[in-house]
């Protein structure tokens, strides 16, 4: 589906069933809240991040997601209890010949939670060309995708829907029998929402706003591939993307834009 296609759905999507809009500023009331031991949480509240839980990414990585990363200050802040990430056209004058500069952080090798809960409360601007997004990789040095990847919320252009994803080799090489592995929810972008997913032996289950909206089960009998998710421990990405071949071209008109977030939770059964 493209980006024409897309905006079409969403238009569509959101006149025909505006109630499906989710509810933003509300508190996340998950069924299963109190099967949830907060384990830690990051709100923000000093005047730096802290390096104990998070790395920048500071550099060019050669992936659509991290091409414009830069370790510029102004790209990395925390102010009045929210990160904000940002993305730019690269400074008159600044030693970087990309023509856009992005900021992202991580917690590989620091934070990670493995069959848990991980809620995020964020908002983020809107541009051609920003794909602000939240995600979870596992925790090991491993090829990808046999690791699996699981989007906790992934935002394009103007859209007025997220997209929440599960990737796995039996996805991305589309292997049979076929799974679906995402699904796009209509949101009210202009406010914080609350993104949230749930990982156990079996399943994952996404939310936004406290409300259920995909589950993306594991196969029976076992597929090869299906369901990586129960073998390892996952950390968190937070990054403000700019370009692609998903997202399209930027629009440099459209700079400054920013990523907030407010907190980041991890939980696990007790």
């Amino acid at each position: 589906m493209n980006k024409s296609q897309i905006a079409i759905f969403c238009i569509w999507l959101t006149l025909l069933f505006p109630a499906m809009v989710v509810a933003a500023n509300k508190p996340t009331k998950s069924n299963s809240r109190k099967e949830w031991k907060l384990i830690w949480k990051e709100e923000f509240k000093g005047k730096k991040l802290d390096t104990k839980s998070w790395s920048r990414y500071t550099q060019n990585g050669g992936s659509d997601w991290d091409r414009h990363m830069s370790g510029l200050d102004s790209l990395c802040r925390v102010e009045n209890g929210v990160l904000q990430l940002w993305g730019i056209n690269t400074p008159k004058g600044y030693n970087d010949n990309r023509p856009f500069l992005t900021g992202g952080v991580g917690s590989k090798g620091l934070r990670s939670v493995k069959n848990g809960r991980i809620e995020v409360r964020a908002r983020y601007d809107c541009g051609e060309g920003f794909w602000p997004a939240i995600w979870l990789m596992p925790d090991i040095n491993i090829r990808h995708p046999y690791g699996g990847e699981i989007d906790i919320m992934e935002h394009l252009n103007y859209d007025d829907i997220a997209f929440q994803t599960a990737h796995t080799p039996h996805t991305l090489f589309k292997h049979e029998p076929s799974i679906q592995n995402y699904v796009m929810v209509p949101i009210d972008k202009a406010q914080f929402n609350t993104y949230a997913v749930e990982v156990n032996n079996s399943e994952i289950t996404f939310y936004i706003n406290g409300k259920k909206t995909f589950s993306y089960k594991k196969m029976e009998p076992k597929i090869e591939g299906q369901y990586p998710f129960n073998d390892f421990a996952y950390y968190i990405i937070l990054s403000a993307q700019l370009g692609g071949s998903w997202v399209g071209n930027v629009n440099p008109k459209d700079l400054p834009v920013k990523m907030e977030i407010d907190y980041v939770k991890f939980y696990e059964r007790r």
